[in-house]
């Protein structure tokens, strides 16, 4: 039995007539176009494809999430040309269903479920199959920004142990080489100097773990931001004040290039300090011993970009995922915590922080803000009128 009503109306042709055909052939448009209509409708990508991947119909989900030419265009247009990484050829010689997951870089970066099911019935075009595709990008970044949140939360419980457990001893001990301090002072010089340089060691290590809580502590107990219009030339002078000593002593020189068209940029004047000083000082610590430091403040469309460069020994392919990442760090005495903060306030001001870098060529870290605030526009209805969106 053929199972096509077109091919069954065509068998039957001579005995049927000619308006009747034209009414048949009218009606199998309309449901066409109607099917055609729904599946244009739904958010999932649809692909029908032959044998050999080649696409013989998509919808416009398809086309949106894979970034294909129109249906008229689409030639000898293949999965494999769009997805890479998966060879179709096989999944379709195997003739069953499948699924999976794929990364897409075009026309977007995306994360797609996909699901291959051959058809159970052959036409004139020879065995097809329909490809669906789901964009779980969303659902993903959501699941990622849930497991960053239990990790600050965990992270959060741990400092409170850390500041409790630490934090009284270190005082205590500091207490009490001061006390020993004064004891040695009325001691004969030759005797005194041993002791009071460990003394000073000691006061030297207390203040480095007194530091390295206060951080922590910042890192995931951040203040809220507090928004106003700053120049930000002056914000990084301040952040950069504190360095200037080390700078000289260490040889290093910094270059800097403040564009003059950028206008006050709505920032948190402290938060944004710091984030400045901890690029600034990665950057001192990866250029080392007379080294370079580029520094470069700009308009890039809608944001203020500050940009940090150092001739440093770069980061590895191996690093650069984890970096932000608490306590990961390519230094010796480093702590992973600097880049977090710098992170954290990024995002919390509506930006981001990139990172390049070329192991032996050294790194860039550009900080991005943007320079006006969004408004949220709401739609009032008057009198069945849309009015004016109202900004607030």
């Amino acid at each position: 039995m053929k199972s096509s009503f077109l091919e069954r109306l065509l068998e039957r042709a001579d005995r049927v007539g000619h308006g009747e055909i034209q009414s048949q052939i009218a009606r199998l448009a309309d449901d066409k176009g109607f099917l055609e209509t729904i599946f244009n409708t739904l958010q999932e990508g649809v692909l029908v494809v032959d044998g050999d991947g080649k696409i013989t119909y998509r919808n416009h989900a398809a086309g949106r999430l894979l970034g294909l030419p129109e249906s008229g265009e689409l030639g000898g247009w293949t999965l494999g040309r769009s997805l890479r990484g998966i060879d179709w050829r096989e999944a379709l010689r195997e003739n069953r269903s499948s699924s999976g997951t794929i990364e897409v870089n075009y026309p977007e970066a995306r994360i797609l479920n996909y699901y291959l099911v051959p058809l159970e019935k052959s036409g004139r075009l020879g065995a097809l199959y329909v490809a669906i595709f789901h964009d779980v990008t969303r659902d993903r970044n959501e699941a990622k920004s849930a497991v960053e949140a239990g990790r600050v939360e965990a992270l959060t419980l741990l400092a409170a142990g850390v500041a409790h457990e630490l934090g009284n001893p270190l005082n205590s001990l500091h207490l009490h080489l001061q006390i020993m301090a004064k004891d040695v002072a009325g001691l004969a010089e030759d005797s005194a100097k041993k002791i009071r340089e460990s003394i000073g060691t000691c006061q030297q290590e207390i203040r480095r773990l007194d530091g390295l809580i206060t951080q922590f502590l910042r890192a995931i107990r951040p203040q809220p931001v507090k928004k106003t219009l700053e120049d930000s030339g002056a914000v990084i002078e301040e952040a950069l004040l504190p360095l200037e000593i080390e700078l000289k002593d260490r040889g290093i020189l910094l270059e800097k290039q403040l564009s003059s068209d950028t206008p006050r940029v709505p920032m948190d004047r402290e938060q944004m300090k710091q984030a400045i000083y901890n690029v600034v000082r990665n950057a001192m610590q990866a250029a080392g011993e007379q080294g370079l430091i580029s520094i470069h403040v700009r308009r890039e469309g809608d944001f203020w970009v500050f940009e940090c460069r150092d001739n440093g020994s770069g980061i590895s392919a191996d690093d650069l995922p984890h970096l932000g990442t608490p306590f990961f760090t390519t230094r010796k005495d480093g702590t992973g915590l600097g880049l977090m903060i710098v992170q954290r306030i990024a995002r919390e001001h509506g930006g981001s922080v990139q990172i390049t870098t070329r192991e032996g060529k050294g790194s860039t870290v550009k900080i991005l803000i943007p320079i006006y605030e969004k408004r949220v526009h709401l739609l009032t209805e008057t009198s069945g009128v849309e009015a004016e969106g109202a900004s607030v």
